[in-house]
């Protein structure tokens, strides 16, 4: 089995193990955005958006956000076998190393400080999507993307 697929599979089980019972979450829309959906724990482990599947790093980047705003509603975290959309690249969320979130009315003020305090990996943002996507790694800022959904 590859580390990836060793991670995936860890990921899935310690979601499973953790994750809460009923929960309110988001889903995706085919590409009408985002729409609120009441989950069981099934399909919320499946929508990945448990933070106990993130790396230590993604989980201190998301420790600091949630210490400088309140009300951080996660979007989504850890997708096992996730691919940039458009690409058959992996993707940040695979492997726990990346999180979509919002901060209702903020979005703006979360960007700016963001870029002013975060330095150890991407942050992206989307004209078609109100989610903010923070990963760790590679130093880049990439606002008002197209998201690759059709």
């Amino acid at each position: 089995m590859s580390r990836g697929s060793t991670i995936a599979v860890l990921s899935l089980a310690l979601a499973a193990f953790v994750a809460p019972s009923l929960a309110e979450a988001k889903s995706y829309n085919s590409g009408k955005g985002y729409r609120a959906k009441s989950h069981t724990t099934a399909s919320r482990r499946a929508s990945g958006d448990s933070t106990a599947c993130l790396t230590s790093e993604a989980r201190n980047l998301l420790g600091r956000i949630r210490g400088q705003f309140n009300n951080v509603q996660i979007v989504s975290t850890c997708r096992p076998g996730a691919k940039i959309a458009g690409t058959n690249y992996p993707s940040k969320h695979a492997s726990g190393q990346a999180i979509d979130f919002r901060v209702p009315g903020r979005k703006a003020e979360v960007v700016r400080w963001l870029i002013a305090n975060y330095k150890n990996g991407g942050i992206m943002t989307y004209n078609d999507m109100d989610h903010i996507h923070v990963d760790v790694g590679a130093r880049f800022v990439a606002l008002n993307r197209p998201s690759g959904r059709t």
